[in-house]
């Protein structure tokens, strides 16, 4: 099987480091994977050279990577090409580009993508992210893939920090909820608690969320620790972590959470629902909440063996179910039922 694995972003987040974790994973099962990506993009970094050839696209039908993606296509022979985004999904299935009957979408998220009608098949991250598919576009087959990584393994912390240390970790955008994390750190701070905050991303609301911090004279508790790799080392200094999304169809940092043997914190959508067990290997509160989150952080912090032993578990599920090795697997047998079904 020889494969295309396209993801033309820039940013960095967790979209952009599953096209790249794809790569590692169809590779370690020999299968011959070509990446194209934006030449500053996490591909360019992540991807070994002889596996990469840089791909960008200011637009969705920017013809002059079309004609790039073509002459790839050409001399790569490709049987499947995996699209992450919609700029890859666009650009791969416009009607002058001949490569629908190739073109799988990994869809990392439910938002409505019309090209799905086009696409040969869908790659689902979550059982929700699947529903939605199924059901907005019956015609199109669709299968879970949940999302995977080479997670990083630490011991669960016996005992915190003299000052609790909360955590969150992601890209500094609105769909992320950081502005709702600082409302409800602002309330917890004024009911006495003592704690501090490490924010770790990078992103279009840094500006806004510095100044929000600010605002809410969070000086001595907040520090914003810019873009954190590997996330692990981040993640494992940890009392607590946090994750205050307005939305999140899946939820990378989750996993990564779990495995470094943080207690997690979740607003309570699909994504964190399904990877926490609805509040078996972590705990859940309302989203878009500032005082739900700020009543469950204070019940979490007063709570630390309960969270221990709950982190305790959650670390075995995390690596059973979303480690590398497994991901891998359940990747590739998606891949071969693509092929069997539709071929």
């Amino acid at each position: 099987m020889r494969v295309l694995n396209i993801m033309l972003a820039k940013a960095r987040g967790g979209v952009e480091s599953m096209a790249a974790y794809y790569h590692e994973a169809l590779s370690a099962e020999g299968i011959e994977v070509l990446s194209l990506g934006h030449p500053r993009g996490v591909l360019a970094r992540e991807v070994p050279a002889k596996g990469f050839s840089p791909l960008a696209a200011r637009t969705d039908f920017d013809p002059f990577a079309a004609v790039r993606l073509k002459m790839h296509c050409r001399r790569f022979c490709p049987d499947l090409i995996l699209a992450h985004g919609n700029r890859a999904a666009r650009l791969c299935t416009s009607p002058y580009m001949g490569l629908r009957d190739k073109t799988v979408q990994v869809m990392h998220n439910a938002f409505s993508k019309p090209h799905l009608k086009q696409v040969r098949a869908a790659l689902c991250v979550s059982e929700s992210v699947l529903s939605h598919v199924r059901s907005a576009y019956p015609e199109t087959l669709a299968l879970e893939v949940g999302n995977f990584a080479p997670l990083e393994v630490y011991p669960v912390k016996t005992s915190r920090s003299t000052v609790p240390v909360i955590g969150a970790l992601g890209r500094l955008h609105d769909q992320k909820g950081f502005d709702i994390l600082l409302e409800a750190a602002s309330q917890l701070r004024d009911a006495g608690v003592a704690f501090h905050l490490r924010i770790a991303g990078d992103g279009p609301e840094a500006v806004s969320l510095a100044n929000q911090a600010r605002q809410l004279n969070l000086h001595s508790q907040v520090i914003f620790c810019g873009w954190q790799a590997p996330a692990a080392h981040f993640l494992k200094e940890l009392d607590l972590f946090v994750v205050p999304s307005r939305y999140e169809p899946f939820g990378l940092v989750v996993i990564e959470a779990m495995a470094a043997g943080v207690p997690v914190l979740a607003a309570d959508l699909e994504g964190p629902q399904q990877i926490l067990a609805k509040g078996r290997f972590g705990r859940l509160f309302e989203p878009q909440n500032a005082k739900a989150l700020a009543d469950a952080l204070r019940q979490a912090l007063a709570e630390p063996h309960a969270m221990r032993r709950t982190a305790d578990a959650a670390q075995t599920q995390a690596v059973d179910t979303y480690g590398f090795d497994t991901g891998r697997a359940r990747l590739v047998q998606a891949l071969q039922t693509v092929i069997k079904t539709t071929g």
